[in-house]
């Protein structure tokens, strides 16, 4: 499993969660709201016929309401109009009708359910607008139209005898808002929506418990696995004093120069793993040659190298450490390929081993040893360097060299 997996097990879920979550609260508010689309104008004739189109008026004359004027040249009336919606989803605003009308016409009182304006021969009804007057009269709501309903509107005017409003065109223009609260599908998205943030949360919250109880089991399998482990590591070390705490150091060393190397939390761990148990072969190596004071015999040095095959086939069955055999066993390999047991060079040597071995050498330099004192760490350094690229991987040495520098090695004994 990578870094970011790991820390976040939930990833597509809380993207999915936000989705939801914010797809949500956009319906809600066009639920609210609705929304506008762009101001449309329609011209008809002023016949009063049913038409096929969404939108149709009238401003016609009522009949049973004409009378004469004395002069013999003008006609009063009642004039009376409607707007008629017929979307289904839709409501108009902003509306307004014009018509070409007699310019010696004038109107007899407040017009009503109407704003009218006489511009010469052009009438013009618009939509009264809430919080306006129209002459004497205070608007208390806008006068839209609902979706498949009608507006009325009218007035009492004079014009000219021969005045036929059915010879004028209407021209309407309004602005169109969508109800999306009155669309059945936008009630399934919100559904759909609604049930996906109750979804994703449950499933995040049930993700988080596995993950907690996840993190508290693995917890107690690392414990068990370094506990385990050390058991191996003080085995070889209860062999030998003057390797006491060699192992644990190497893996503390080795875990600090993965991480400075950039790898991520897991093959950290794998590597410290490693270390402690990189010697665990030498439980097979005879007393007398692990401990021997002086130089040793070829043959004699052929047992102590058998040390790292020994380790690596110990943990051959042990499938809890991902490379843990291969990183105990090519430990003592050189970056140059003269090292043991297989004589592995450069990238084909496993890089935690590479690891390791700058580790274990490091610890071995800066500790005493039954058949020399500690190394001095100006010639420790000078060692790395000298070796960067035979017996070390130079990538690996800087971050070694580092470690000295900063305080963070020798570990003190």
């Amino acid at each position: 499993m990578n870094k970011s997996s790991k820390r976040n097990p939930y990833v597509i879920q809380t993207v999915i969660l936000l989705v939801c979550f914010v797809g949500s609260i956009f319906m809600m508010l066009l639920f609210r709201t609705g929304f506008y689309l762009d101001r449309r104008t329609v011209t008809l004739p002023n016949t009063g016929v049913e038409t096929d189109d969404p939108v149709c008026a009238e401003f016609a004359r009522n009949a049973g309401k004409v009378w004469n004027e004395s002069d013999g040249v003008t006609i009063g009336a009642q004039y009376d109009g409607f707007l008629e919606n017929k979307f289904l989803y839709t409501e108009l605003t902003d509306w307004s009708i014009s018509l070409n009308i007699d310019k010696k016409s004038r109107f007899d009182s407040t017009p009503w359910n109407g704003v009218f304006v006489l511009d010469g021969e052009r009438l013009t009804i618009s939509e009264p607008v809430k919080g306006e007057s129209v002459g004497d009269v205070e608007i208390f709501e806008n006068y839209t139209v609902p979706p498949k309903s009608r507006r009325t509107f009218g007035c009492i005017m004079y014009t000219g005898r021969f005045f036929n409003p059915g010879m004028s065109e209407l021209t309407i223009e309004f602005r169109p808002h969508v109800l999306i609260r009155q669309i059945p599908a936008a009630w399934g998205i919100l559904i759909f929506l609604g049930a996906g943030v109750v979804a994703m949360f449950s499933a995040i919250v049930t993700i988080m418990f596995r993950k907690r109880d996840s993190d508290r089991q693995r917890l107690i399998n690392q414990r068990f696995i370094e506990s385990t482990l050390l058991v191996f590591a003080n085995t070889i070390e209860a062999k030998d004093s003057y390797t006491c705490g060699h192992s644990q150091r190497v893996a503390l060393y080795a875990r600090e120069l993965a991480n400075r190397m950039g790898l991520d939390e897991d093959e950290q761990e794998t590597v410290y793993y490693c270390a402690l148990v990189h010697d665990v072969g030498k439980i097979g190596i005879p007393d007398e040659i692990l401990h021997k004071p002086g130089r040793l015999t070829d043959d004699e040095r052929k047992v102590i190298q058998s040390h790292a095959l020994i380790g690596g086939d110990i943990f051959k069955d042990f499938p809890y450490i991902p490379g843990i055999r291969e990183n105990v066993r090519h430990h003592h390999e050189r970056y140059d390929g003269h090292g043991y047991p297989d004589g592995l060079a450069g990238e084909k040597i496993p890089l935690l081993a590479r690891i390791i071995c700058v580790a274990d050498c490091f610890d071995a330099m800066t500790s005493n040893r039954c058949y020399r004192n500690k190394i001095d760490i100006e010639r420790v350094i000078a060692d790395f360097k000298e070796n960067s690229g035979k017996q070390f991987d130079p990538d690996v040495v800087p971050h070694m060299l580092a470690m000295i520098e900063d305080g963070k090695a020798p570990i003190p004994q």
